[in-house]
């Protein structure tokens, strides 16, 4: 009976985020006739793109038991500096190569000041949501650039057959990811580091270097991100990561990624992120405002981490009781 009890707890553990994603279908479904739609699902498709890409490097970010509160105001100054170079004659390709390039160095700047400075990644990041915020604001001093390139729409608003080419970005970089975590070699590093530091740096493995490259990642995924926004909204604006963040990260710890690190896989983010996209799209179609909005995504958000908080409490209390047994029956033992 016991046995049944566990399997049925690991199995609702392991899946239940998917009958979340089922319940929050049927439950718009009912409310709006508007929602289940062949063009609606496509939207929310499409709307998701972006949070999918950006969720491929935060993911990483937090199996590492790191967080990564910049990335809405990088993704706005991915497109404020993308939009503002091809503005000036830059062809696209060039454009986003020096985009690529920049914001990777942002990324490798924040990875050296968490992993050589010690400097708390809350704080390296809180810091750089504020200065990519600021130069995006100054570098078009407040004014939206329109009209930068007509070769550049495809990446935002093309489509093969039915399915929107941001689908189809993010599909790759979702594969990519699960390559580089499940695949190659290097992507244990981010879990022996995340699951213990001590012992990893015991085992030899170059910890400070596995933090940067992991910012850098996190970086050219958001930079990925706020390229396929810029090309869908055609507009440079300093403000359009706002909340992206938010977004990305409530879809990954939704999705059942652990914030305190060494847990979390492709799978997860997959369904967090189609989770977020559907809540966005059908209180919208319910006409909620968006106060309400952003009163329901972060109840959701401290529903999930409570969660995963209390699945590691009960995890150290069964640990700390075996230990417990094991070292009576050792000392039982011992007296005999």
């Amino acid at each position: 009976m016991r046995n049944s009890k566990v399997g049925i707890r690991s199995t609702v553990s392991e899946y239940g985020i998917v009958l979340v994603l089922v319940a929050v279908l049927i439950f718009f479904s009912i409310m709006s006739n508007k929602f289940f739609t062949v063009s609606n699902l496509i939207t929310i498709a499409r709307q998701v793109a972006m949070v999918g890409i950006a969720s491929c490097g935060m993911l990483i970010i937090l199996i590492l038991g790191q967080i990564d509160l910049s990335i809405g105001s990088m993704a706005s100054l991915v497109g404020v500096l993308a939009a503002f170079l091809m503005k000036r004659s830059i062809a696209p390709g060039i454009a986003c190569l020096i985009v690529f390039i920049a914001m990777g160095l942002v990324g490798l700047l924040q990875g050296f000041l968490v992993a050589k400075i010690k400097v708390p990644a809350f704080i390296v990041t809180m810091s750089f949501m504020n200065i990519l915020s600021g130069a995006a604001y100054l570098l078009i001093q407040g004014k939206p650039i329109y009209d930068f390139s007509d070769n550049f729409s495809w990446l935002g608003q093309g489509y093969v057959s039915i399915i929107p080419i941001p689908v189809i970005v993010m599909v790759v970089c979702l594969l990519i990811s699960w390559f580089l975590l499940k695949k190659a070699y290097f992507g244990r590093y981010f879990y022996a580091l995340g699951g213990n530091e001590e012992a990893a740096l015991l085992a030899g493995i170059n910890v400070p270097m596995v933090k940067m490259i992991a910012f850098i990642i996190s970086a050219l995924f958001t930079t990925l991100a706020g390229l396929v926004l810029l090309s869908r909204i055609q507009t440079g604006n300093a403000g359009n990561g706002t909340g992206f963040e938010f977004d990305v990260i409530t879809a990954c710890v939704l999705g059942g990624v652990s914030p305190s690190g060494g847990k979390g896989q492709v799978f997860n983010i997959i369904v967090g992120t189609l989770i977020i996209g559907v809540l966005n799209n059908g209180m919208i179609i319910l006409g909620m405002s968006v106060y309400l909005q952003l009163v329901i995504k972060g109840a959701i958000l401290v529903t999930a981490v409570s969660f995963d908080a209390m699945q590691k409490n009960r995890e150290k209390t069964a640990s700390d009781s075996k230990y417990r047994k094991e070292l009576k029956e050792g000392k039982a033992l011992a007296e005999q």
